[in-house]
């Protein structure tokens, strides 16, 4: 991955932990975590939201979605609640599985 790439992907992180109550953590997960990315790749991006309810994920994802695009239009956010990593979650089972947990430090300033 390329370091512009690596700078959007953290900046969003720090704007998502900025302005998303309860959020957790994030995980990259499928190509880019793999590094077998292509040119027209998304950059897919695992946001874990404390007691997300599933009635608010979809708007919560169109609002993500929104904000990163105003860091990098690949970039892919997927909310998932701390209980979908605890539960039967197939998908959430495979990002723990082969994602790569992106860390970041709250009230680092935002370039």
């Amino acid at each position: 991955m390329d370091k512009k790439t690596d700078n959007s992907i953290k900046q969003f992180i720090l704007k998502v932990a900025d302005c998303t109550p309860g959020f957790v953590t994030a995980y990259l997960f499928g190509s880019y975590a793999k590094n077998n990315q292509r040119p027209d790749s998304d950059i897919d991006i695992a946001l874990i939201i404390d007691e997300l309810n599933d009635s608010d994920k979809f708007d919560t994802q169109v609002q993500l979605m929104l904000l990163a695009s105003q860091f990098d239009s690949r970039i892919e956010p997927h909310p998932l609640s701390n209980l979908d990593l605890i539960s039967d979650n197939p998908f959430a089972h495979e990002i723990l599985k082969t994602g790569i947990e992106i860390s970041f430090k709250r009230n680092t300033k935002i370039q």
